[in-house]
């Protein structure tokens, strides 16, 4: 069985400081780039370069970090960003509280595939090709949605963890070996 080619695209994590309430209107201000307008957005937005990863920051002590091509990246940015907010004069007793929601990578499964037989054989697809060029694939175990395309390619999104996104790629494999 070929190994698919896997990697990672997005990683979205929630990001929880316990006790903590930000002052955005401050915070903004402290932040080197950050952008706040309360009018359109209820939180500020802020980029950090290295590694590259994107915030949203909200009052709650909540935040939403994308964009992160790996979980070492995505956790190095927190740790810079948690500092920054320290010498900011934030009170952050504890380490936040970094929780996975959705990882997308992208699939090569070096081989092309016949989308009409696939989506003809199981029934846990959906394919249209006058709406979108790519077959959606279901997985119940991991519970992701995988999109294939007739270039072999595809995309998993929904992950939660590096293990699931493998999985993925080794069930559709062993999958379509047998009947596609």
């Amino acid at each position: 069985m070929a190994k698919v080619k896997t990697q990672i695209q997005n990683i979205v994590l929630s990001v929880t400081y316990e006790d903590v309430e930000f002052n955005l209107e401050k915070l903004a201000k402290s932040l080197d780039g950050a952008r706040y307008d309360p009018e359109v957005f209820p939180g500020i937005a802020y980029k950090s370069e290295e590694p590259p990863a994107s915030f949203l920051i909200f009052a709650s002590g909540k935040m939403n970090c994308v964009g992160a091509k790996s979980m070492n990246d995505a956790l190095l940015a927190i740790k810079k960003l948690t500092k920054k907010l320290r010498k900011a004069g934030i009170k952050i007793k504890s380490e936040p509280k970094v929780e996975v929601q959705n990882m997308v990578a992208s699939f090569d499964f070096g081989r092309e595939f016949d989308l009409e037989r696939i989506a003809r054989s199981f029934e846990n697809t959906e394919y249209e090709p006058e709406v979108f060029p790519g077959l959606v694939f279901r997985l119940d175990d991991p519970p992701v949605v995988v999109l294939l395309f007739v270039s072999g390619k595809g995309v998993c999104a929904g992950a939660k963890s590096m293990k699931d996104i493998k999985r993925a790629a080794e069930k559709i494999t062993k999958i379509l070996s047998h009947r596609a």
